[in-house]
């Protein structure tokens, strides 16, 4: 009879659960919010061009993971077109190539020193039937995880196995790649998820609201297309600093 232990997905869900019950005693469930917990770092969006936040908030309408703390205020980031499409119609859906962020370059957010770095995660199949499976060990994928000041942490998650460019570490800057958009762990399609915790500890280190800065930001066309979830009235108001799902952003600028 096989063991729990042998299944790495499963040791991480169970060590999730227990990162859950360790912060409510930690924090007295006073956990980083929106108005006094919002990151000290102003962080750059992790790539360039226009993307779209499929996925992610500040408030519990629009959480990416309420109940998951790490993960509370993380976002998931596409490349829609103008039809709300995250693949050309023509495409082969099944395909993780088909889609438009698939294979972009994926840039630290602010400079820092990487803590983690973790390779050989190959593509999760697309869920094209809505059942989410897991490529490779780790549910993040192949990921990058850098300390920045104020024991910030920031994660970029599912990359393109065979493109983490940095090592644990490595001392990067605000703008410099660390890999290549994928679909690797638990993933339903080709996107990035992006959150920044309070702490090393993917288990145990709750997730904070994320302030950013230099970014352009207006209403997704047709995103009801992708997201048929409405976006909670006023959603918008929070930017600047703070990002909502439904948004399409960009860099207005990045430093050199």
């Amino acid at each position: 009879m096989g063991s729990v232990f042998g299944n790495p997905v499963l040791v991480q869900s169970i060590k999730q659960v227990a990162g859950l019950m360790a912060m409510a005693v930690k924090y007295d469930n006073e956990l980083p919010d929106k108005d006094s917990g919002a990151s000290q770092v102003l962080y750059d969006l992790p790539f360039s061009g226009e993307w779209t936040v499929l996925n992610g908030g500040v408030d519990e309408e629009t959480s990416h993971s309420w109940d998951v703390c790490t993960q509370r205020y993380a976002y998931d980031f596409v490349v829609l077109d103008d039809e709300g499409r995250s693949c050309p119609p023509d495409a082969d859906a099944a395909d993780p190539a088909s889609y438009y962020c698939y294979g972009r370059e994926v840039l630290a957010p602010a400079d820092g020193v990487v803590a983690e770095a973790h390779e050989g995660c190959p593509n999760a199949p697309i869920a094209l039937d809505g059942k989410i499976g897991c490529g490779g060990d780790d549910i993040r994928g192949n990921y990058v995880l850098i300390e920045h000041a104020s024991g910030e942490f920031s994660c970029l998650c599912h990359l393109k196995e065979g493109s983490v460019a940095v090592r644990a570490g490595d001392r990067v800057v605000r703008g410099q790649v660390v890999g290549l958009c994928g679909s690797s762990g638990n993933s339903s399609e080709p996107h990035l998820h992006f959150h920044v915790q309070l702490g090393a500890s993917f288990y145990s280190a709750p997730g904070v609201p994320i302030r950013f800065e230099g970014v352009r930001a207006r209403p997704a066309p047709n995103y009801a297309a992708a997201d048929p979830r409405p976006v909670p009235a006023g959603a918008y108001d929070l930017f600047p600093p703070l990002l909502t799902r439904g948004l399409r952003v960009e860099a207005a600028a990045r430093r050199g």
